[in-house]
């Protein structure tokens, strides 16, 4: 009888998970319980629904979110699609496997760009996952994307030798 009085009162005291307001997973996989909102490091399992009858607006417009993210990312976007065209026509014209000591370095930094372009789509789709595929938030960030292919500058022309001209006849 002691005992179960013990665990009656034990059980009064214990924290619940339950009547934590958020439910966050790490990215171990880990489920934490709290009364605030989860780390950035974590994702949200399931939101606070105590007033689902006031909706609030973002503190920020998300448009004016995305033009941010389209200003920080687009040098070095725009540097990705350079390099990325130039390794391309070194590949295939065969000037890559003939010089790899000097494309090496390209290589690399391509590489790092295209670990800016994962973190800036991971961004952008934050912003815009919310909104859907059909919102103005996704046609702009189409637009933008597709705006990248004029970053890159047009392949150099090979310049075409003059034509020989024939010796003048001495007279």
């Amino acid at each position: 009888m002691r005992f179960l009085i013990l665990l009656a009162i034990s059980t009064m005291f214990a924290p619940l998970p339950a009547m934590a307001a958020f439910k966050c997973q790490g990215a171990d996989g880990k489920v934490e319980y709290s009364d605030r909102p989860c780390d950035t490091s974590k994702n949200t399992v399931n939101a606070p629904n105590a007033n689902k009858g006031i909706q609030s607006r973002p503190a920020v417009n998300p448009m004016d979110q995305l033009e941010k993210l389209f200003t920080d990312f687009r040098p070095r976007l725009c540097e990705r699609e350079a390099l990325s065209a130039e390794l391309d026509r070194a590949n295939r014209s065969g000037e890559f496997g003939k010089q790899v000591d000097v494309w090496k370095p390209k290589q690399d930094k391509l590489l790092e760009l295209n670990d800016v372009m994962v973190d800036f789509q991971q961004r952008a789709s934050k912003i815009t996952k919310p909104a859907g595929n059909d919102s103005k938030e996704m046609a702009a960030l189409r637009k933008f994307q597709a705006g990248l292919k004029e970053c890159i500058p047009p392949a150099p022309v090979a310049a075409t030798p003059p034509a020989p001209t024939a010796p003048a006849k001495p007279k």
